[in-house]
């Protein structure tokens, strides 16, 4: 028998600890698999009328399993988890403040977020961006504006935000504008209504913080009731724009004026925990630019989505960056408003990120 001298098995031994250790990255990742693209692009949801789904009791879970509470690195040490501080999705908890050192001169980052504000001209069009990226999908979070879902109370982006402590918000879909349409809406795991609908296009987004596009409700009533206990948020706004890296065709037929250049408002996701949402100023007809569905679904493309949806636009497009919570004198750093001639309105809801990092660990 040929021995194998010792450096060599000491390389060997190195090799395999390191194909071990690699395993787990190498079998995870942020893509969706194929047998979930295949659901949601093909399969059939309710009829024109609108299909109730039966979700049963939503039993959620806000316990952890002891092993949990171990220290993860994530994005290559960037951000670190810490699953004890992660944040209920079943309810409207509000994160911590921001801690006031954490500021950048274009954005904000602690170990648990990273935000960075730009402003870009494209093809004559303002585009406002936020790059966000997260240690925990429980940062992902919406507000509303009433004390419960079911309130079509108003207020402004601005004050939601202060009140959620966010790091940074935009507008969300504004449900309560219409609240007698056949929706299908959740906030933060709670059901506000759960109907199909043939002509509108369904983000939801799921509670490892995920995003799944439906077009037109298509798979929506079977992923809703495979998933009933996986909801975090959903909105029936749209249309989705990009759909599992490819751009969708336009709908000229859509709502919301596909083919006009207006204010508009999207959130993407880009990958694993990390997220984009835009506001896009101005309207063609009042000399600035504004944006077609078409032209969003570009830049959203561009940006490097997987997944794109539009939200509410006109003047109802809107993001906010506040600082000054700590000194309880909470004032914008950055405020994009999608309508400069109208100004901003007040709103059913946000969307918006949050730090995780408690004040009591600040250094």
């Amino acid at each position: 028998m040929t021995k194998i001298k010792l450096p060599v098995r000491i390389l060997v031994a190195v090799l395999c600890a390191a194909l071990i250790l690699a395993m787990p990255f190498v079998l995870s990742g942020p893509d969706l698999t194929d047998e979930t693209k295949m659901r949601l692009m093909h399969q059939e949801g309710g009829d024109d009328e609108g299909e109730e789904i039966d979700f049963g009791r939503l039993l959620f879970s806000a316990a952890y399993a002891e092993g949990d509470l171990d220290v993860v690195s994530v994005d290559e040490g960037e951000l670190v988890s810490h699953p004890d501080w992660a944040l209920s999705q079943d309810d409207f908890t509000v994160p911590p403040i921001p801690n006031p050192t954490g500021y950048t001169e274009n954005g904000y980052s602690d170990e648990t977020i990273q935000v960075t504000v730009e402003t870009r001209s494209i093809d004559g069009m303002t585009v406002n961006i936020a790059w966000v990226k997260i240690s925990d999908p429980s940062q992902l979070r919406t507000a509303i504006a009433g004390n419960k879902v079911s309130s079509t109370k108003t207020a402004p982006v601005t004050g939601m935000a202060k009140a959620s402590n966010a790091v940074i918000a935009m507008n969300g879909d504004y449900y309560g504008q219409l609240p007698e349409k056949k929706l299908f809406e959740f906030r933060m795991g709670q059901k506000i209504r759960g109907k199909t609908n043939k002509i509108k296009d369904t983000l939801i987004i799921d509670k490892d913080g995920d995003f799944h596009l439906f077009v037109k409700s298509k798979g929506l009533a079977d992923f809703a009731k495979e998933n009933k206990d996986n909801i975090a948020n959903a909105f029936m706004f749209g249309p989705a724009l990009v759909i599992d890296g490819e751009i969708k065709e336009t709908d000229t037929e859509y709502a919301y004026a596909p083919v006009y250049k207006n204010p508009r408002s999207a959130i993407g996701q880009t990958g694993k925990l990390s997220y984009v949402m835009v506001i896009i100023e101005g309207r063609g007809d009042e000399g600035t630019a504004g944006a077609k569905h078409e032209e969003l679904a570009q830049i959203m493309y561009d940006l490097g989505c997987i997944q794109a949806y539009n939200l509410d636009g006109g003047n109802t497009a809107e993001m906010v960056m506040l600082e000054g919570y700590s000194e309880k004198n909470v004032t914008e750093k950055f405020h994009f408003k999608g309508d400069q001639a109208a100004g901003t309105r007040n709103q059913t809801d946000i969307i918006y990120f949050g730090t995780l990092v408690p004040e009591d660990t600040w250094q």
